[in-house]
């Protein structure tokens, strides 16, 4: 299902090297374990990997709770998709409205760490999934890595890898792959130009900070996207090394 219009990295709704870095290891990995079926993104933004998965042949729906996400979505899988009419809607983690056993996989990417309580989010992934269900999930890693950009993005907490497995055993998924993502280029990156630029943006602006400022002005030229995001695949060859700013673990639910 490939539409003719050119999918743009690296508007505010995509966010930028970082984003397109983790969607490409996302998809890479989907179509190893779950080469096609039934899939939910949770939290799935402004459809760029709604698109992505749709353009591969999956069958996608989506949730997000912001209602202009939502509304951006559905905009973009029309013009970009126009044959698909996929079911998007409003709901959190904690409580999302598809049936026991709808899916054969299931993606949260940068969710978890919003999440109050992140065990009754798990324990809804469970629900949603078929018996052997994938469930791919990443997340920020290490507590200690916790910095300007978290605050801004209204995280909860960072993981260890110890800490995610035990919250995914804990719901009846086996775990069958866990790598940690962004170490080193990314994590250079984030140290010398994103928070460099960060802490300028607050100094100009009095102290006052948002997502707006920072996170998305960085990635708003494509080719910057573009040439980053791909330099940050040099990070693939270090994801057995525990210094990664972030988590991907895929679990496999029991039963």
């Amino acid at each position: 299902m490939k539409s003719s219009s050119k999918f743009q990295w690296g508007s505010w709704q995509i966010g930028g090297p970082r984003h397109y870095y983790r969607e490409n290891i996302i998809m890479k990995t989907i179509k190893k374990v779950l080469p096609s079926g039934k899939v939910l993104d949770v939290g799935c933004g402004t459809g760029s990997l709604m698109l992505q998965l749709t353009h591969s042949g999956y069958s996608v729906s989506g949730t997000d709770l912001s209602e202009e996400c939502i509304r951006l979505t559905k905009n973009r899988m029309k013009t970009l998709a126009p044959d698909v009419k996929p079911v998007i809607k409003r709901c959190n983690a904690e409580a999302i409205d598809f049936p026991d056993g709808h899916f054969d996989g299931l993606i949260a990417a940068e969710i978890l760490e919003h999440v109050e309580d992140d065990s009754k989010a798990v324990k809804e992934f469970h629900r949603l999934l078929k018996p052997g269900g994938i469930a791919l999930i990443t997340v920020p890693a290490n507590q200690k890595l916790w910095d300007i950009s978290d605050e801004m993005a209204g995280h909860k907490r960072r993981y260890s890898r110890d800490d995610l497995m035990r919250l995914f055993n804990s719901r009846s998924f086996s775990i069958e792959k866990v790598v940690f993502i962004g170490f080193p280029v990314m994590r250079l990156y984030n140290r010398f130009v994103f928070l460099k630029w960060t802490r300028q943006v607050e100094k100009k602006n009095s102290g006052k900070i948002s997502s707006n400022d920072a996170v998305t002005k960085i990635g708003l030229n494509r080719w910057t996207t573009l040439i980053l995001g791909n330099l940050f695949r040099l990070d693939n060859l270090f994801s057995s090394l525990p210094w990664g700013l972030g988590l991907l673990i895929i679990a496999r639910k029991n039963g």
